[in-house]
């Protein structure tokens, strides 16, 4: 059996929504994200678009901030029909991916790549794709628990409404619940379909999410569905 670190759950002055969560989801509808994308995540992309071309699939499944890449092998398992890509920017996560997986049957899947870019950028070039990508999923991003990192958080972000136009559906999990009530809410006053819920009797997708779990942390699943 895998040793387990101990996680302490996400401590924050926050109790409720953040007050200034919907004028910036206001805000940011009506604004347009600048930011220059930098060579390494065209580069990345440009490998995306190789790879799921070699795959002959039709469709895909997006995983964003995906770590070690474990829960991207298993979405690939869960979905052989599918090309899934994960995405994160540290080298060093991807850098555990084959070690994360020797030996188990995950590593035979054939239907995915992991790549390093800022998912930031590859969602803005993602975007060519929407209409082939059937499923976006985002599991455990920083919960940023400081008041004061609103923007921090996905939804929070300039690029929040645009992220949710790339899938009709998006996943998030995370192990703080006000995080999950954030999302569900922004993603609501965007026109979206949501459903939240505590997920029990899990097996786990990644090491985070092994890890908060043998930590007796409650875990959240929001499920937002395009109208």
């Amino acid at each position: 059996m895998k040793n387990i670190m101990i996680s302490r759950t996400v401590e924050s002055t926050q109790t409720s929504i953040h007050g200034n969560l919907e004028s910036l989801v206001v805000k940011h509808m009506h604004s347009e994200y600048l930011r220059p994308i930098p060579d390494f995540s065209r580069l990345a992309f440009q490998e995306f678009e190789r790879r799921f071309a070699a795959s002959e699939k039709s469709h895909i499944i997006l995983d964003s901030c995906c770590g070690t890449g474990e829960s991207t092998l298993h979405l690939a398992m869960r979905h052989p029909d599918c090309f899934v890509v994960g995405v994160d920017k540290s080298a060093h996560r991807l850098g555990k991916h084959s070690a994360s997986a020797a030996g188990s049957e995950l590593f035979k899947a054939s239907n995915y790549t992991i790549l390093r870019a800022d998912v930031e950028d590859f969602w803005r070039l993602t975007s060519k794709y929407s209409s082939q990508i059937i499923r976006h999923c985002i599991f455990y991003p920083n919960p940023y628990p400081k008041s004061h990192h609103i923007m921090r958080r996905w939804h929070g972000h300039p690029l929040f409404a645009p992220m949710l136009r790339l899938a009709p559906e998006t996943e998030l999990r995370t192990n703080w619940r006000i995080y999950a009530e954030e999302f569900a809410f922004a993603s609501s006053l965007l026109g979206y379909t949501v459903g939240l819920h505590e997920m029990r009797d899990i097996q786990p997708v990644s090491a985070f999410e092994r890890k908060y779990h043998a930590s007796g942390h409650a875990l959240f699943q929001v499920v937002v569905r395009q109208p």
